[in-house]
């Protein structure tokens, strides 16, 4: 055990003196707030890995493989990580969970070969994002000339933190328009089919949306019938259930009156059977 602390001081120098990984691509890696991501690594094939030295702005860890049945060791370097790392898969692959924005940034994996007695580094970028809560919508209206409507509508959500983009869909007889952007100008006319606006919120790691916005919330004109896209496409599955169901009352009619035509037809070949069997029977002779 006293020769531990050696062994490590020696493989950290031995990553330090070997190259920095500048010139390997980085391969990106997105992890959300609180929860658990894992840095793949690779191994070349036919190779057997001495150890892999993980760092990242300081050193991290050291991954040791077990020899002759024995459990591989994974000795931390760095008490930020205490207790958030372990290791996945045969490949030693990194597990860091409970993750915070302190997490983010490039991390290195110096794998050292004992085959080949030849090392490969791989970088990793890391970037940490919270899941987006419901949107926040603020409208502002005015009635403007010739019994028009403009709205203004703008779109937040509460730490969203960097690359969020915001989008508006427009749905209007029952089509669906996206324009790009937090902000939304739209003009309405009474009269006019009334869109409905729902604005949408996407990150890396989430996309969620608002709650539907109708334009006639805000711009209602007693005076003008409102006809809304969603009015329009209840009322055309309305009509369509209408006509389903008197299809379906005239096949039942249908039916019932041909029951009717056969049964009077029925009763009246009966009477005539009856009839014929009577004539048929001898009167009775008088004695």
């Amino acid at each position: 055990m006293g020769a531990l602390p050696w062994l490590l001081l020696l493989l950290l120098l031995r990553a330090a003196e070997g190259y920095s990984g500048d010139d390997v691509d980085a391969e990106e890696v997105v992890g959300v707030l609180q929860e658990s991501i894992s840095l793949p690594v690779e191994i070349p094939a036919d190779e057997e890995v001495e150890n892999i030295i993980w760092s990242s702005s300081a050193s991290l860890a050291v991954v040791i493989p077990g020899r002759e049945g024995q459990p591989t060791k994974i000795v931390l370097t760095n008490p930020r990580y205490q207790r958030r790392v372990s290791l996945v898969g045969p490949n030693y692959s990194l597990r860091i969970s409970n993750l915070s924005w302190e997490d983010s940034g490039l991390y290195y994996a110096q794998v050292n070969l004992r085959t080949s007695q030849a090392s490969t580094m791989q970088r990793y970028s890391l970037r940490v994002y919270r899941r987006l809560s419901e949107p926040h919508v603020s409208v502002n209206f005015e009635m403007a000339a010739e019994e028009s409507c403009n709205l203004s509508l703008a779109c937040s959500v509460e730490e969203a933190g960097q690359d969020v983009t915001y989008s508006w869909i427009s749905q209007e007889d029952c089509r669906d328009t996206v324009h790009e952007g937090s902000a939304l100008s739209a003009s309405w006319r009474p009269g006019d089919s009334v869109p409905s606006y729902t604005c949408r919120a996407t990150n890396p790691v989430s996309t969620i949306y608002s709650q539907p916005i109708p334009a006639r919330s805000f711009c209602a004109d007693p005076h003008f019938p409102e006809k809304t896209s969603t009015y329009s496409c209840l009322l055309a599955k309305g009509l369509l259930l209408l006509l389903l169901f008197a299809i379906l009352g005239a096949g039942l009619w249908c039916v019932r009156a041909q029951r009717g035509c056969q049964a009077p037809r029925t009763r009246k070949l009966e009477r005539n059977g009856l009839r014929l069997r009577r004539k048929e029977q001898p009167s009775p002779s008088l004695v």
